[in-house]
């Protein structure tokens, strides 16, 4: 019997995907600014001031430019 718990990892992403935004683009790799404040160069284009989604050090898709908030609680 195969085991189960194998088979239900094999279903889940291993990559996540994260919100960014684009800072700088050559035409084929960008730098881009995650939510965290952190800077990381990928592959993918956009267009400066854009939010893209972030998957695998690539960029997936446009996404959209809506606010975000950092809640802190204590």
């Amino acid at each position: 019997m195969a085991n189960v718990w194998q088979q239900f990892q094999s279903l889940l992403e291993t990559e996540s995907t994260q919100i960014a935004t684009v800072i700088t683009t050559d035409g084929q790799r960008s730098t881009v600014e995650l939510l965290s404040g952190d800077t990381v160069r990928v592959t993918g284009t956009g267009a400066p001031g854009s939010r893209v989604y972030i998957k695998g050090m690539q960029i997936t898709e446009q996404a959209p430019n809506l606010p975000s908030y950092n809640m802190i609680l204590f």
